[in-house]
């Protein structure tokens, strides 16, 4: 048992290791699909994230060192997802098109064995609540947000069956939010960000060494479920929904607000109930699209723009879900380095993530030949509706299956 255990923590040291970001120069595969001026810009709003919060974030840790006791590490669920496919499902607007889909398919595939599961989904904490309330019952909840101003979302009427829901979490989040969780009766697996105050804050509250048990997540929940999914339960699929990262722009602030978020609720993000950061009123466009089936497409066919009709609009966003944006297409590009044969597949059908500008300067946001989506320059991603996506992944393991039983040494899914 001791083995395993040290056996683990190698690989999920040296997954930790592989994650590191480097210079620019160093990642080659960047060069004509994201710029100098985007990677370092991404990077330096990392850093002034750390040093804003880090104060608050230091202070969590140190009160929620009985939690750490009571509950368990993120690193303790290693190799979960191996042979599965990982859903992250987000709370933009987009996530309507999909969401009795995606309630279903959790539905379906939860009432198997283990073994014999094909998906591991997880949810951001604004879609909690309406995934119960539709009898949907996810396998984790993300939380990345350290205020607490989500408590309601995750604390206050939760229904009875999300006994069984663990919360995914930094030791650095709300102690209010995270001992309003335990109490109710649900796990809890912690893990780091990798900030050298919050490392060593880190150690010294549990003893531990932090380097076991960090994890860059990428500022949000959809970042956060693709990079536990790949590095921490080593899946190589990955499908996100609702990762919108724009919203509709409105005439009136108020609609902007109320169709910013799938549930509706936006006191997470308004001056008064949540962090102020109130993202719908930025004046920052890009081009967001939407997408509808081509009926005349031949089978086997994978690039977006052959298989669908993608449609191209200026929509809002902000800098912030900008950034977030470009490190998760960053991450993505670079997979062929550091996770070879693993796929990134949007489902949102609609959103900013993987619509790519050859000029960032607004004056060529309305040249249509200024814009193209990241599946063009990249292998790894996948712009789909989730039924395709969905069915691509359940071919592919029945194609696992089928070398499995032929040629026990297969590993992989196949494409």
């Amino acid at each position: 048992m001791r083995k395993k255990k040290k056996k683990k923590t190698a690989e999920f040291k040296e997954f930790i290791d592989k994650s590191k970001q480097v210079k620019y120069e160093d990642h080659k595969a960047l060069h004509g699909i994201i710029s100098k001026a985007s990677f370092d810009f991404v990077h330096t709003i990392n850093d002034q994230t750390v040093q804003h919060l880090g104060i608050e974030w230091l202070n969590n840790i140190a009160q929620n060192k009985r939690l750490w006791k009571k509950h368990h590490s993120l690193r303790d669920c290693l190799h979960l997802g191996q042979g599965k496919a990982i859903i992250g499902i987000g709370a933009g607007k987009s996530l309507d098109n999909n969401f009795d889909q995606v309630c279903d398919l959790i539905n379906w595939d939860g009432r198997k064995d283990w073994e014999d599961r094909d998906f591991i989904s997880i949810v951001c904490n604004h879609q909690l609540k309406p995934m119960l309330e539709r009898g949907c019952i996810p396998d984790f909840v993300l939380l990345v947000d350290a205020g607490d101003k989500v408590y309601h979302q995750l604390c206050k009427d939760i229904p009875k069956i999300a006994k069984g829901v663990t919360l995914i979490t930094g030791l650095q989040c709300s102690p209010k939010v995270l001992s309003a969780w335990s109490k109710q009766g649900r796990e809890i697996a912690f893990y780091i960000s990798p900030a050298k105050a919050l490392l060593e804050e880190f150690t010294r509250v549990t003893g531990k060494k932090a380097k076991f048990h960090q994890i860059e997540l990428g500022g949000n929940v959809l970042n956060g479920c693709w990079m536990i999914g790949m590095a921490v339960f080593q899946s190589n699929l990955f499908l996100g929904v609702g990762n919108d990262l724009s919203f509709e722009i409105k005439e009136e602030d108020k609609d902007t607000q109320d169709a910013y978020y799938s549930d509706g609720d936006y006191s997470t993000n308004a001056p008064k109930t949540g962090s102020g950061r109130d993202e719908a009123k930025s004046k920052r466009r890009w081009g967001g699209y939407s997408m509808t089936k081509n009926p005349f497409f031949a089978e086997g066919i994978t690039k977006a723009s052959d298989r669908y009709n993608i449609n191209l609009d200026i929509v809002g966003t902000s800098y912030t879900l900008w950034v977030y944006k470009t490190w998760l297409e960053t991450a993505i590009v670079n997979l062929g380095t550091n996770a070879p044969g693993a796929h990134y597949f949007n489902c949102s059908e609609g959103g900013i993530l993987g619509v790519m500008a050859k000029d960032n300067n607004p004056d060529a946001f309305e040249k249509i030949d200024n814009w193209f989506m990241l599946d063009e320059r990249c292998k790894y991603y996948h712009t789909a509706m989730f039924e395709d996506a969905v069915k691509t992944v359940l071919k592919s393991r029945e194609v696992l299956k089928c070398h499995a039983y032929n040629a026990p040494a297969a590993a992989g899914l196949v494409l």
